[in-house]
């Protein structure tokens, strides 16, 4: 297959003096390519000697379709008829529906028998004009590991101007992998600006200057703590990190000296109201300290100022993929310079170990985060918790007390919230039915709150097959025998209670490509691993998983549990404590400096403390009567 493969280059005459550079670099930088360049362009010939073998000249000023008619006359070329690009690409059938729709007039546009009046040829015209695309077909994993390697950067003017050409391995909803060359070209600029005036960049402008008038507007309350979830609703049950400090502050009777506000709204769900976004804003400008969990869009284009306290608590310990900065370079990383990430006064972490991890995650400095542990954790090897939890379960979910219950709670595809989905076409429902009923096992479906389709599970299935993605996973697992995931830390907390975990990972090397993986999950995976769904039936069936135990470390590395995260964090945060352990200590200096404060702010910062605590009671136990007075 490598044999079959060429460089294309895709140009036009008035960038002919950029052909001789980048024949140059290729020989100096790609000497022993093994695959022809072939140059595209209307008119013009290079000079003789460059590096192309063959030159296609296409007079038509309409770039994909210069590409798609020298596609079509390169031998190497595996593109599809019309045909088959038709029906093999998934998303080109409402590619070809959409333009149908918009060749009607508009009072006919939603009209399906208009629609339909288009014939089969019709619509194959219609497919014509698009690029042709490789998501049809897919490619060897040797392939595409030795791809990987191929990446170029070639810099010249005295290394002020770069290229990039990087081979980005990329999935279909179907699961099929296919190649993108990303071309890039970056400028040294010590003050990078975006070039292109969007609309949406123009209206993260507007509220960035609406929140800089607040902030000189409105007085910031210098009591006020603020949990803001911009990132999806309040849909744990209490049993998030977020709600379970905010919960912590009123036991400790914080709420009698601090004004203590929660937002919870899904920036992602559709078009969000203005006086919602003007509300946060409000809210954020008023606030002296603000924790989120996850990312948090708004802190994108508002900077909080040195006078807030931003903290990430985070909703995971730390699993396989890799998030944040961990995957700079791929699409949907964060921005360089204007990701929320950057803006973190501190992050909590589950413990000292993970503080390397995260300091790349989110491209602060490890004094920034504090190994707290993780708060929604506090209570849950309590026993009284856990006998509360079953009830509950047991309650509403009879037949969990019957028999064998999986729990699968794998995490989403896709670059974000926008594109997430699971390749349900792995799960054999009618194979998984029939092993369960010769099991006499129950399998919850607990699908990542990202994904908005939901398994399919027919009349026949439904009492053995459930969709549980509403409710509580924290809360399933005390009723779960095991644990099936991917490469979500949630089997970190299903560990403390010392059961057995399954990993299923029919796509694992399409998805450490291209998500991209921190840790190998055949090496680092604390349980069984299925490449296969008969490998992972045969496991299940026979309980092989019941043989494998988790190495001891795997369990230290997943979070403190000392049960006190939330009084570490409300100490450290809120009153200026210096907890044993939750600092890293900074250039030899006692305490932490947090990342985005200047000498200024932090000596507001103790003046505030000094102010608003005169005496805070030390927090040695979990007593549940404890006032901060």
């Amino acid at each position: 297959m490598m044999q079959d493969m060429c460089i294309l280059v895709v140009s036009c005459d008035k960038y002919a003096d950029c052909w001789t550079p980048f024949s140059d670099c290729m020989r100096k930088f790609w000497p022993d390519c093994p695959y022809p360049v072939y140059l595209c362009t209307e008119s013009g010939e290079p000079e003789n000697g460059a590096v192309y073998s063959k030159v296609f000249h296409e007079p038509t000023q309409i770039w994909t379709a210069r590409a798609r008619k020298a596609c079509e006359k390169i031998k190497e070329s595996a593109l599809f008829s019309l045909q088959a690009l038709y029906a093999e690409y998934p998303l080109m059938p409402q590619r070809v529906d959409y333009d149908v729709r918009h060749l009607l007039p508009p009072e006919l546009r939603d009209d399906d028998e208009a629609v339909a009046q288009y014939t089969d040829e019709e619509r194959l015209e219609l497919v014509a004009p698009h690029p042709y695309v490789t998501s049809g077909g897919t490619y060897d994993d040797e392939v595409l590991e030795r791809l990987d390697n191929l990446d170029r950067v070639f810099r010249y003017g005295k290394n002020s101007y770069a290229y990039t050409g990087v081979f980005v391995p990329k999935t279909n909803r179907a699961g099929l992998i296919y190649l993108a060359l990303h071309m890039q070209f970056f400028q040294r600029n010590k003050t990078p600006r975006h070039c292109q005036r969007s609309r949406r960049q123009m209206q993260k402008d507007v509220f960035a200057a609406t929140y800089s008038v607040m902030t000189k507007l409105v007085p910031r309350k210098r009591n006020r703590i603020l949990f803001l979830k911009e990132n999806g609703e309040y849909y744990l049950y209490g049993t998030t990190d977020v709600n379970t400090l905010q919960s912590r502050m009123i036991e400790r009777g914080m709420d009698k000296r601090f004004d203590i506000r929660a937002r919870y709204r899904n920036v992602f769900a559709g078009r969000q109201n203005i006086v919602a976004w003007l509300r946060d804003l409000f809210e954020i400008a008023r606030s002296r300290y603000v924790f989120i969990d996850d990312y948090t869009p708004v802190f994108n284009f508002i900077d909080p100022g040195e006078d807030v306290t931003l903290t990430q608590i985070w909703h995971a310990g730390v699993g396989f993929k890799s998030v944040g900065y961990a995957r700079l370079g791929l699409k949907g990383s964060p921005d360089p310079y204007n990701s929320a990430h950057r803006r973190y006064t501190y992050a909590l972490v589950g413990n000292e170990h993970l503080r390397r991890i995260y300091s790349e995650v989110f491209g602060i400095e490890e004094e920034a985060l504090l190994a707290t542990g993780m708060p929604r954790l506090d209570h849950f090897l309590d026993e009284k918790v856990e006998k509360e939890y079953r009830e509950e379960m047991a309650d509403k979910f009879p037949w969990s007390a019957k028999g064998r219950v999986i729990v699968f709670a794998p995490t989403f595809r896709g670059t974000g919230q926008r594109t997430a989905y699971y390749p349900y076409d792995e799960i054999d429902m009618d194979r998984l039915y029939r092993m369960c009923v010769e099991t006499d096992t129950y399998f919850v479906f607990e699908m990542h709150h990202f994904i908005r389709k939901r398994p399919d599970i027919s009349a026949e299935y439904a009492d053995r097959i459930f969709d549980l993605s509403d409710e509580s996973l924290t809360k399933l697992f005390f009723i779960a025998d095991v644990l099936v995931t991917d490469y979500s830390s949630c089997f970190y907390d299903y560990l403390l209670l010392k059961k057995p975990v399954v990993f299923f990972v029919p796509d694992k090397t399409a998805y450490s490509l291209i998500r991209g993986v921190q840790r190998s999950i055949d090496e680092m995976a604390p349980g069984v691993v299925c490449d296969t769904f008969d490998e992972f039936l045969d496991v299940l069936r026979t309980r092989h998983y019941e043989t494998v135990s988790p190495h001891p470390s795997s369990i230290d590395r997943a979070a403190e549990r000392s049960g006190l995260a939330s009084d570490r964090a409300i100490d450290t945060i809120i009153y200026g404590k210096d907890v044993p352990g939750v600092r890293k200590q900074a250039s030899g200096k006692g305490g932490a400096v947090p990342v985005r404060q200047s000498d200024k702010s932090a000596k507001s910062e103790r003046k505030a403390k000094e102010l608003l605590d005169s005496k805070v009671a030390d927090k040695d136990t979990k007593s549940a009567s404890d006032e901060e007075e």
